[in-house]
């Protein structure tokens, strides 16, 4: 399964991600995102 994802690297989407990995590990994330002022790409660590 692949999924996209934009605004990967706020809040809202970072803890979807993180979320949604722990349940499908073995899906492909592609996250993409402008990386700006509201942005953290540790969230993602």
């Amino acid at each position: 399964m692949y999924i996209l994802v934009t605004g990967g690297a706020g809040f809202i989407g970072s803890n979807f991600l993180l979320y949604f990995f722990e349940k499908n590990p073995d899906a492909k994330i592609i996250n993409l995102d402008f990386l700006t002022y509201a942005s953290n790409i540790s969230n993602l660590n």
